[in-house]
């Protein structure tokens, strides 16, 4: 053969590799994007944990937090009496002054009446704090626990009585009218300008020996209520059983319909016979 068709046999079979195996040069932008794909999918995979991990720490402090509030909310709340509750002995006076006031032109507000003695114990502290003070203004000098008789329903705390700052007080016309009241249906007011909203009565004068006693009966039923309570709890009823309850026809006997009920015996009631 000669060396010019040697030649073109060469030529013809790089021709063929080149078709065959097609190689893309270095600095191409085809080489370079294979040669960044993977490392942007590296970065994109190794940022969306970190961010997952804040948000949830974020919200698990935020949970953390929320649950402390209703705590401090739910202890104030009082264990067994209602808001208002005054002791038995007092409660016909006392509903008298309030309806003497309202006669007068006066809308009392009480602020306080019966306390347990763990509220009492909470006030006596924040009495005591010149900062927890600044917070309640309303808030005077409290006795410790057993020896105010809020605890035993024979207090009772109304404001508007006096204007004006702490150590300075005035007595109002409104003030002046409802410790006139007050007096007048057997309530003293000891304390005057000191603690000008507290009012009391005598629990001597109601048939206990002593203030210490009738807190000690008050609080004791307290107590009892307390824990009967937990141990026995309301069960509700349904719309159902309650229309159940009422009375239904349970049969017919010669012109009569016979009913029953759950608190009362048979009833019977005679039905109009067809003319």
């Amino acid at each position: 053969m000669s060396s010019s068709s040697v030649g073109r046999f060469i030529v013809a079979c790089l021709l063929m590799v080149a078709m065959i195996f097609p190689l893309a040069p270095s600095g191409s932008p085809q080489s370079k994007s294979r040669v960044k794909r993977p490392t942007s999918k590296k970065r994109v995979t190794a940022k969306r944990p970190a961010t997952s991990k804040k948000k949830s720490t974020r919200s698990s402090a935020k949970s953390k937090k929320r649950p402390t509030r209703t705590v401090a909310k739910s202890s104030r709340t009082e264990p067994c009496r209602q808001p208002g509750y005054v002791n038995t002995a007092i409660r016909r006076k006392y509903n008298a002054a309030i309806r003497d006031m309202r006669r007068a032109g006066i809308r009392p507000t009480v602020t306080s009446t019966w306390r347990s003695s763990a509220h009492q114990a909470r006030l006596h502290e924040c009495s005591r704090s010149p900062r927890c003070r600044r917070r309640n203004p309303g808030l005077y000098a409290a006795m410790p626990p057993g020896r105010s008789l809020h605890e035993a329903g024979f207090a009772v705390d109304i404001s508007g009585v006096a204007s004006g700052p702490r150590g300075k007080k005035r007595l109002t016309a409104r003030g002046r009218r409802i410790v006139q009241i007050m007096r007048k249906n057997g309530f003293r007011w000891p304390y005057g300008l000191a603690d000008p909203a507290h009012f009391e009565a005598d629990p001597r004068r109601y048939g206990y020996r002593s203030a210490r006693q009738a807190i000690q009966r008050s609080q004791s039923t307290c107590q009892s209520l307390a824990a009967s309570a937990k141990r026995a709890p309301r069960k509700r009823r349904s719309p159902a059983s309650a229309r159940s309850r009422k009375a239904a026809p349970v049969a017919k006997k010669k012109g009569k319909i016979v009913t029953r009920r759950a608190s009362q015996k048979t009833v019977s009631k005679r039905t109009r016979k067809p003319a």
